[in-house]
């Protein structure tokens, strides 16, 4: 080498545009759906001035080790298990004409090396109401980013152990997944329970667009590649809601996703969906507000 010259690393870093049902693109549009914010709930009659505080816990559902194999084309396994259990804080706003607008924030804090930066945004209104059946629809949507050291997790990366760091990562990475959509719900509840408990289903369809910033850096090379994928899921959840007292409801459901994956080149396509389970404490006031 001569004299000054310096190693050069080899850097990757193009653009993947991914199939939906790519291992990559099932690991985003997976986790995107955990963070879905459903309505936990079918849309009521609402006062103009009326505030629900809301928090959501929904829970994360441990990937196994073949579903953790999604990198390179599902030949790499990513470390995907960090926690079981995930937060939102909502506020729903009562609009006139029984419109009602609600916001979602998923705080960025740290947990087991994941930070999220979520927000959300639904707009509702109930369609139809009997004495037997009520429906409603909610469009809704979702920016946001989950950073974390997905490719080259912290506790492995720079130790010299083929078994336990056997991709050779020098340093944490520093990966950032971006899970955007759009969507629309379509839910209904029979009045068959009385004033205090509301049973209910949806179905929804929604519109991804996906991506995964990867930044590691392994001995021959860094990788900085962008994965992006976009498509189509569809939802359904059922769920009963109890009415605590004129101000505090609690809602829980059971979610699932039908998500398409083919595994790798040689396999062909299946569904590998997620099903979890969620619930909200939701608490209701009322503010002194004129209709317009």
């Amino acid at each position: 080498m001569a004299p000054g010259a310096s190693a050069q690393t080899f850097v990757l870093d193009g653009v993947d545009e991914m199939d939906f049902d790519r291992p990559e693109s099932w690991a985003l549009k997976y986790f995107a759906s955990v963070t879905m914010m459903t309505g936990l709930g079918v849309p009521k009659p609402t006062e103009y001035g009326s505030i629900a505080l809301d928090l959501e816990l929904g829970w994360i559902p441990s990937l196994s080790e073949e579903q953790r194999r999604v990198g390179f084309v599902g030949s790499k396994d990513e470390d995907l298990n960090r926690n079981s259990v995930f937060g939102r804080l909502r506020a729903t706003f009562g609009l006139p004409r029984d419109f009602s607008i609600t916001v979602g924030v998923t705080p960025p804090i740290e947990r087991n090396g994941v930070t999220p930066r979520l927000l959300d945004l639904s707009l509702a209104r109930p369609v139809y109401s009997s004495a037997k059946w009520r429906l409603g629809l909610r469009l809704y949507g979702q920016l946001g980013t989950i950073e974390g050291d997905f490719i080259c997790p912290e506790d492995i990366a720079g130790l010299d152990d083929p078994e336990i760091n056997p991709d050779d990562c020098h340093e944490p990475s520093r990966d950032e997944a971006t899970v955007d959509f759009v969507g629309l719900e379509l839910s209904a509840a029979p009045q068959i329970w009385g004033d205090r408990w509301e049973p209910y289903l949806s179905v929804s369809g929604n519109y991804m667009d996906l991506g995964f910033q990867v930044n590691a850096r392994y001995s021959v090379f860094d990788d900085r590649t962008k994965l992006v994928t976009d498509g189509m899921t569809f939802a359904t959840t059922i769920g009963l809601g109890y009415a605590a007292s004129e101000k505090l409801k609690i809602s829980g459901e059971l979610f699932y996703s039908p998500l398409e994956v083919v595994r790798s080149p040689t396999s062909t396509k299946e569904n590998d969906g997620l099903l979890n389970v969620r619930f909200l404490f939701s608490y209701s006031f009322r503010l002194q507000l004129s209709a317009p």
